[in-house]
């Protein structure tokens, strides 16, 4: 029988609580083992076989950008637009590659805020009402990112670290 990363992870972090932890005096050492835990718990969630947090970052990337192209449509200031990564994220990726493309959308969005702020200082013609709209997406994008790390990222065991004993 074959344990998944994170029920791999859950045991190294039961086993150090509970034969480590209770076997330490020096507050430093139960300090250091809390680091470890911090350490494996953020493993768990960002470990190579946990890909679930880069396809939601994919996905919010991308609304943001086939929102920026579907308001740029037939405008002619289209042309002058940064180059946007294709559409599209295959069932089963490499996470190497799920990598290069959020890394590929993070280049994109901030290349269209760049694009979007010459376009203004220009005085192009884009309407005001577009560009705010423009920006609010992949602001929004940005923004989502975001919200998705923290969401995937353990709570840091700063205070058992700095004291040595669990909150």
């Amino acid at each position: 029988m074959n344990n998944s990363f994170a029920r791999l992870i859950d045991g190294m972090n039961a086993t150090l609580r509970s034969e480590v932890l209770s076997r330490l005096d020096d507050e430093f050492a139960r300090g250091q083992v809390f680091g470890v835990i911090n350490l494996l718990n953020t493993f768990k969630v960002r470990a190579d076989w946990s890909a679930g947090f880069l396809l939601e970052q994919l996905a919010v990337q991308r609304t943001a950008l086939d929102g920026v192209a579907a308001l740029m449509q037939g405008r002619p200031e289209a042309a002058t637009l940064p180059a946007l990564p294709p559409p599209g994220v295959p069932a089963s990726v490499p996470i190497a590659e799920l990598l290069a493309q959020r890394d590929s959308a993070n280049r994109a969005i901030g290349e269209l805020l760049g694009w979007l702020d010459a376009q203004r200082a220009q005085g192009s013609q884009l309407p005001p009402q577009v560009a705010t709209d423009i920006e609010q997406l992949l602001r929004t994008a940005m923004r989502s990112e975001l919200a998705i790390e923290l969401k995937n990222s353990p709570r840091p065991l700063f205070a058992e670290m700095s004291s040595g004993s669990e909150d």
